[in-house]
């Protein structure tokens, strides 16, 4: 029979018998668990792979990611700064020029979202989607 210590996920191990911790698995997925995060990675990832010294411009990233509003594309920009997973260079011109890359750190996440990818193309469909309360009540 398992013990408590067994069972405590503050002893986790990865596959490779790796510490696990969830409080920093949990941190990385609020900062991309989101509608825009991941389309933006994925955009600078692919930018980045077609050249690697070729960082993208605001307008690029807006025209790429066509959805997005401008307020919410920068919100998420500079919190995908913060964290460290994009580089921002600010060019003095008029109009501003502003570029985006996906750093090193970033990058790293592109094999980790890639088999979420798969992981959800395979399992998706058997995952069941959270009920809506007030329309299970309504059908009542």
């Amino acid at each position: 029979m398992a013990t408590d210590k067994d069972l405590d996920f503050r002893h986790a191990l990865t596959a490779d018998g790796q510490p696990l911790c969830a409080r920093m698995i949990s941190a990385t997925l609020d900062l991309i668990a989101n509608k825009w995060a991941v389309p933006i990675i994925l955009t600078l990832a692919r930018a980045r792979a077609a050249s690697a010294d070729q960082p993208l411009r605001f307008s690029e990233l807006s025209r790429a990611i066509p959805l997005i509003t401008q307020k919410e594309l920068t919100k998420q920009l500079r919190a995908l700064e913060a964290a460290g997973l994009v580089g921002r260079r600010v060019h003095a011109a008029v109009p501003p020029k502003v570029e985006y890359w996906l750093t090193d750190l970033g990058l790293s996440l592109r094999p980790v979202l890639d088999e979420l990818g798969k992981w959800a193309a395979k399992n998706g469909p058997s995952l069941r989607q959270p009920r809506d309360s007030t329309r299970q009540e309504a059908a009542e």
